[in-house]
């Protein structure tokens, strides 16, 4: 089950960026600020929402603080109409955005639910490879940024 729901976290947001023609270049980054923001303000955060009577567990405020940036800006920047070579760069941005917040999620998701993800032989294999998936995400993203393909047409 554990490694049902890695892949879930990996492969839906690639669906949702293939369907929806969205920039995964733009999304990644936006994961990237949801991770800072998870980790950085959450206390503040987490104090303020107390104020206030409502009761949130720290797991929870900081995967909503990790995945709303993220699917936010996936619905922000959808119809981008990538063809050929960066169609395919979009595509493999998209699975490496699938995998961080795989990697950023998956600890999140053990005090939340009843099985506990970074126990799974598939959590290893992704750990091992967590460089590589931050470093190619980031730097396609930016290349890609950088060229110019993140503009809707209209």
């Amino acid at each position: 089950m554990p490694d049902i729901a890695l892949a879930v976290l990996i492969l839906v947001p690639a669906a949702i960026t293939f369907f929806l023609k969205s920039n995964a270049a733009l999304s990644y980054l936006a994961l990237c600020a949801g991770f800072v923001l998870s980790t950085s303000v959450i206390g503040d955060l987490k104090h303020l929402l107390s104020e206030t009577n409502l009761s949130v567990t720290s797991d929870t405020l900081a995967l909503v603080l990790l995945i709303a940036p993220y699917l936010l800006t996936l619905l922000v920047t959808r119809k981008v109409h990538e063809k050929g070579l960066f169609l395919y760069l979009n595509l493999i941005i998209a699975l490496l955005g699938g995998g961080l917040l795989a990697l950023s999620a998956g600890p999140l998701f053990g005090s939340s639910s009843n099985f506990d993800i970074v126990d799974s032989k598939f959590w290893t294999q992704l750990s091992n490879y967590q460089a590589a998936i931050i470093g190619a995400g980031a730097g396609l993203s930016l290349l890609m940024i950088w060229s110019g393909r993140h503009h809707k047409k209209h």
